[in-house]
């Protein structure tokens, strides 16, 4: 076995200096009696300490979308040289000027500019309270309902303006279909039955004609029966 470690010298003897014996190292007075409790005391620690790395939520569901809007952010980067922001013209020149004034602003202004009225607080609670359990009384209108003879009367007056109505289209309608017959000549309605008529109106016509040698055809047809037919047939 060899001795690696011995300590070697030219003019020196094949041991130590006294110097070099003694131990440098030192233990702290009572450590080896408390080392048994400490290091149960370490160990119940370690146990009873959860884990104090976790990981969030969904994290490696949402790790690709992070990813790729980090390589998405530094493309987006390197094609935009300009950082986004500007300074407005002269800030900086003026910039020393408004911090010495805002700061001797802020040493004469003692007082905030704004004041309270005195007894504000003290009072605003009863105030709110006023303002809220007050109400101001609604009118209420009464709407009197209409009698029935009122409905009555507007419904025989609507009856009654109906009627009359009706009566003058009547007439009217009786007069516009009277006299345009009574207009037309005989000729002229023999004409449009010679035209326009059929078998039924030829026997019709047969009835009530006696002779159609006579000068005048229509000398034995009278203006009722005329009528009675063309409204008839028309």
């Amino acid at each position: 076995m060899k001795e690696k470690d011995t300590y070697h010298h030219v003019d020196a003897p094949d041991k130590l200096p006294d110097a070099l014996r003694a131990n440098p190292y030192t233990v702290p007075e009572g450590y080896f009696d408390d080392l048994y409790n400490r290091t149960l005391q370490q160990c119940r620690h370690m146990e009873e300490t959860p884990t104090t790395f976790a990981v969030p939520s969904g994290y490696f569901q949402q790790l690709e979308d992070g990813i790729m809007a980090k390589i998405a952010e530094e493309k987006l980067r390197n094609i935009v040289g300009e950082a986004g922001f500007s300074v407005p013209e002269g800030y900086f020149s003026s910039l020393e000027e408004q911090s010495l004034a805002n700061v001797k602003i802020r040493k004469n202004a003692v007082e905030p500019g704004f004041a309270v009225p005195e007894h504000y607080f003290d009072t605003l609670q009863n105030r709110i309270t006023d303002r809220t359990s007050r109400r101001e009384a609604t009118l209420v209108r009464k709407i009197s309902r209409p009698t029935k003879w009122v409905g009555y009367a507007a419904a025989a007056c609507i009856a009654m303006v109906m009627g009359i109505t009706g009566i003058f289209r009547l007439v009217d309608d009786g007069a516009e279909t009277s006299s345009p017959l009574a207009s037309v000549s005989d000729q002229e309605i023999l004409n449009y039955l010679e035209l326009y008529g059929t078998a039924n109106d030829m026997i019709y016509i047969s009835e009530h004609l006696d002779d159609f040698d006579e000068p005048n055809i229509s000398e034995g047809i009278s203006e009722v029966d005329l009528e009675a037919y063309l409204n008839h047939t028309l």
